[in-house]
């Protein structure tokens, strides 16, 4: 018969676990939250866990904090509630989500990387002093023979919608240009996406390009795929995976079904149109359902989630 009276010699101590048994442990984790609290109990655990991935929930919302705060809040769609982290690292820096749990940042400097902000994990980009709009993580960069690329559209000195493209580690930016000499002369870059194994970007004039040896010498963008029938260019355009179809939605600052025009009418989206393309034959089907999925669309990344994944999916992270 076991004594009632334990010293605290005979408790077992709980940093001496064994690393599986925690590692096991921490993959049930059910939110980032729990993760974290178990890397602060002591330095072996923290140890332990360096490079155990984190659980992360299926929509995870970055609140927009003043520039100067080191607080940033964190909003789980899944657990409806609110994680508040500390970190200094992203102080007067301006950063971009990813559908990866990382970030892109750029701060006064022109230093670029990639940060979690769950395990402050940090790779560098190469430096950069364009006016960026936007930063897009095509892959997770933390994946077993991870080939990420981070695209870059910016503003440079007398160019206007550029794209440029860089990997981890690298000691530049390379850009990409378009052959300009049809009806896609004027137009800007507005998105990119990483989809089947291939890169593909978008003009605001609705164009689809295909990126081309990317590790190789000479770069380049060839046409894929011309504007959806009817479309009017000088929109913003977003690209996305929907069930494995390449769409793009854009803004729609009038409708085109109805003729409507009117000047007065730009500059207002009055709705979001949908096209999906077909890869063998390149044409646009135009979508007016998303049936029980819903969008999310930022200045980072679009997706698609259904209410099932957005109930019960942890396996994944989009930071809007």
């Amino acid at each position: 018969m076991l004594s009632k009276e334990k010293t605290i010699a005979d408790v077992p101590s709980w940093a001496n676990i064994l690393d599986d048994v925690l590692r096991r442990i921490a993959s049930l984790a059910g939110s980032p939250r729990h993760h974290i609290r178990m890397t602060a109990v002591c330095r072996s655990w923290r140890a332990s866990l360096a490079d155990q991935k984190i659980n992360f929930p299926a929509i995870c919302l970055m609140l927009q904090e003043d520039d100067t705060s080191d607080n940033h809040s964190f909003y789980s769609m899944l657990e409806e509630i609110f994680d508040e982290l500390d970190l200094p690292e992203l102080r007067e820096w301006r950063f971009w989500g990813s559908p990866f749990g990382w970030l892109v940042t750029h701060d006064l400097n022109f230093e670029i990387r990639l940060f979690n902000p769950f395990s402050r994990a940090s790779l560098p980009l190469p430096k950069s002093s364009w006016c960026i709009e936007k930063l897009i993580l095509s892959i997770n960069p933390k994946e077993s023979n991870s080939n990420c690329i981070v695209f870059a559209i910016y503003w440079g000195f007398l160019d206007r919608g550029r794209i440029g493209f860089a990997k981890p580690g690298d000691l530049a930016w390379r850009t990409l240009i378009y052959d300009d000499d049809d009806d896609g002369g004027g137009f800007l870059w507005d998105d990119a996406i990483y989809f089947k194994c291939n890169f593909y970007g978008c003009l605001n004039s609705g164009e689809i390009f295909l990126f081309e040896d990317l590790n190789g010498a000479h770069p380049k963008s060839v046409k894929f795929a011309s504007r959806p029938p009817n479309f009017h260019g000088g929109r913003t355009c977003y690209l996305f995976d929907l069930d494995g179809n390449l769409c793009m939605t854009c803004r729609d600052p009038f409708d085109v079904d109805d003729g409507n025009d009117n000047d007065e009418d730009i500059g207002y989206t009055i709705k979001f149109v949908i096209f999906k393309l077909d890869m063998d034959t390149r044409s646009w089907e135009k979508i007016y359902s998303l049936g029980d999925r819903s969008l999310f669309l930022g200045n980072c990344c679009t997706f698609t989630v259904t209410r099932t994944h957005l109930l019960t999916s942890q396996t994944s992270a989009s930071m809007m």
